[in-house]
């Protein structure tokens, strides 16, 4: 047998996933001077590229390489799924290995943040999540379409009309049970939140620009005086971990409404529902359970937890970190987390703290402050208008510093703590319209 053939061989048994990854790299570095006068670049590239490794995700290239080999000499081959199953399961063996590497080495933060949850308790939320998915109780059957793909006017509508039926189905009989356990209201047909000793719990669905379904899912922890920034809200793994990305895959389903909405896509619809309610359930809706009062919110058990974690292991496929809310070096760019810090320095008696953050907030705010008022008087009173509502309740605590006596400073604080937090539960929906007594 001359080469040619037994190469042509050792193809098709790749072809066929017969080749283990070791084999292959065995096979192909023993027979290297020989391949690289049977084959041209192009073919040896898409075969063995830069980086190959002996892993079956590398194995799926070869593969892919040696497909288009049999292609290009006309006789195309059916490819096995074999490498493209084990490379997820590798992966997904990989991804485990590297995070309980990595909760190994944030155990020191995580156990002193556990042993404060033990000394400040929270009453666990018992509820039956899983009884839950599936096909949602009462849900109409799907009608059949003539169409797959929506080419005109008519059918767009018609596309949009049922997959928004899907989504509200799925909504009522997952995601508002769930919130309604945690003792959230509804605040609109896509938002619910909650109030518990000075904080805000908040969940909205986004709709999707073109008249869609959902483009994303906003979520957060804050203060009721603060604004949501992703500053001081969970641990990475919970906010972003293995929930967040079973969710976040093939989101499109629930988002576009350009094909028909058939038995089919109804499935996949309740089952991407079946994602989003396991990662509300297991991480997001606990997690903000434990944080029962600002003093949980603000401990520094907790700040050094949230610090350990920020930064994820790295993705054994990107080689990029699998979350990242680090800033690294930078400021945020609205000084959000100085009037965050500020307030509550404030609050908690620690008054040169609390005014310096305060001052800063203030003075990167003024020249924006300044071009807003100018166009409009009304803009602090708009919940739509983040920046302009932070630079007005950063001004309005700053200011209190003028008073010179000690318990009328003191009694200025709470009193614009209490009308921030009476504007700020509008701002974040747990009231109606509130109009500001005060003007700058």
């Amino acid at each position: 047998m001359n080469f040619q053939d037994e190469m042509k061989k050792v193809f098709l048994r790749v072809m066929e996933g017969e080749v283990e990854p070791a084999d292959w790299e065995k096979w192909w570095k023993g027979h290297e001077s020989l391949l690289e006068k049977a084959l041209n670049r192009g073919d040896i590239r898409r075969m063995m590229p830069d980086g190959w490794r002996p892993c079956y995700y590398c194995m799926t290239k070869t593969q892919s390489g040696a497909a288009y080999y049999f292609h290009a000499q006309g006789r195309p081959v059916k490819a096995s799924d074999y490498y493209e199953k084990k490379a997820l399961e590798e992966e997904a063996q990989e991804r485990k290995d590297l995070l309980n590497h990595f909760r190994r080495q944030t155990a020191p933060e995580r156990a002193r943040w556990e042993k404060y949850l033990e000394k400040h308790p929270a009453e666990p939320v018992v509820f039956d999540w899983k009884s839950l998915l599936g096909t949602p109780k009462g849900q109409i059957p799907a009608p059949v379409f003539s169409y797959k793909s929506a080419r005109d006017d008519v059918q767009w509508k018609e596309c949009r009309r049922e997959l928004k039926l899907r989504l509200k189905e799925n909504m009522q009989a997952k995601i508002a049970p769930l919130a309604k356990a945690y003792g959230f209201k509804k605040a609109g047909p896509k938002t619910f939140v909650k109030e518990k000793n000075g904080l805000v719990c908040f969940l909205k669905f986004i709709g999707y620009f073109r008249g869609g379904g959902y483009e994303a899912m906003v979520c957060y922890i804050c203060p009721i005086y603060a604004i949501s920034t992703g500053i001081l809200g969970l641990p990475g793994d919970v906010s972003q971990g293995e929930y967040f990305r079973k969710m976040q895959k093939d989101w499109g389903v629930i988002q576009y409404g350009s094909s028909a909405v058939d038995q089919a896509e109804v499935e996949k619809i309740n089952r991407k529902f079946d994602d989003i309610l396991a990662y509300l359930a297991v991480g997001i809706f606990p997690e903000w359970e434990k944080i029962g009062s600002l003093e949980t919110y603000f401990a520094k058990e907790r700040l050094d937890y949230l610090k350990a974690v920020e930064t994820g292991p790295n993705d054994p496929r990107t080689n990029r970190y699998m979350w990242d809310l680090s800033r690294g070096d930078k400021k945020d760019p609205w000084r959000a987390e100085e009037y965050l810090f500020g307030v509550w320095e404030l609050l908690s008696g620690r008054e040169a703290e609390g005014y310096r953050l305060l001052s800063e907030c203030v003075e990167y705010g003024a020249d924006y402050m300044k071009s807003i008022l100018k166009e409009r008087q009304d803009a602090c009173s708009d919940p739509g208008d983040s920046m302009a509502v932070l630079y007005y309740n950063a001004r309005l605590f700053a200011e209190t510093e003028k008073i010179a006596d000690p318990g009328r400073r003191r009694q200025a604080v709470l009193e614009v703590y209490d009308e921030v937090c009476r504007f700020m539960r509008y701002y974040h929906g747990l009231s109606g319209r509130v109009e500001r007594k005060r003007v700058m």
